[in-house]
């Protein structure tokens, strides 16, 4: 609870307030790499919200991960690994409820395979006052298959080839829609063009990425700086 004050405390001050920003890219791509890199959250101030990174936590204290921290598959223990599942997702939906009532900075993490979730999400936001971007991880689908295998191999969290081509399939299905969808904004009189908030950061060779993301950073980082502009938040801010 008391980290759920510390964030309610930061919100109305930081840079990033009103803003969000969507994490996307098939298991394997790189999100984690480009996230860590991007360190939205130490520079701006930005809240990331992904349920991995709880159940994986849940999973080390409950003793379900090796040595390496890789989650045991043990079948026995099926049902429990699904009720630490659960916990986890709960907790990030609290740690995201109370970040949303500081109207605090947030960094969505996961692959957008859903797109119509997505945008929905950003919808839902945006009545809020939130202005969304969001950063593609790209690589080919034998690089995420590979990248996949080489974090089994690890030690770290695996799905396999059948899971990882059925996401990145889903994923490169939805990128369409999700590339209209964060390249308008909505006003009062309806979708009005905008500059695009959809960015893309090819990850397929990992030494070029870093010049990529840079440039990514730069244009987010002016963005998250800018007073809000929804008349949704300009309420909020007046009344807090």
């Amino acid at each position: 609870m008391q980290s759920f004050k510390i964030y309610l405390s930061e919100g109305r001050h930081d840079p990033s307030i009103f803003k969000a920003v969507f994490m996307a890219g098939a298991p394997g791509a790189g999100k984690s790499f480009v996230s860590d890199w991007m360190a939205l959250g130490p520079q701006l101030g930005y809240k990331v919200i992904n349920s991995d990174t709880e159940f994986e936590r849940y999973m080390k204290e409950a003793g379900l991960t090796d040595d390496k921290g890789a989650v045991i598959l043990d079948p026995k223990r099926e049902f429990e690994r699904g009720v630490i599942r659960s916990v986890a997702k709960r907790h990030t939906q609290a740690k995201q409820r109370h970040a949303l009532i500081g109207r605090l900075g947030l960094v969505i993490d996961g692959t957008a395979a859903n797109a119509a979730k997505i945008i929905k999400q950003k919808k839902f936001l945006e009545t809020l006052g939130y202005e969304c971007a969001m950063v593609y991880v790209n690589v080919p689908l034998d690089v995420s298959i590979a990248s996949d295998k080489e974090r089994g191999e690890q030690g770290d969290r695996s799905i396999g080839p059948e899971l990882v081509t059925q996401k990145y399939n889903e994923l490169d299905k939805g990128i369409p829609k999700l590339i209209k969808a964060f390249g308008t904004v909505t006003t009062g009189f309806g979708p009005k063009p905008s500059k695009s908030m959809f960015f893309i950061v090819d990850n397929t060779v990992r030494e070029k990425t870093p010049s990529l993301i840079r440039k990514v950073l730069g244009d987010i980082t002016k963005w998250s700086k800018q007073l809000p502009k929804n008349n949704a938040a300009k309420q909020w801010m007046r009344n807090n």
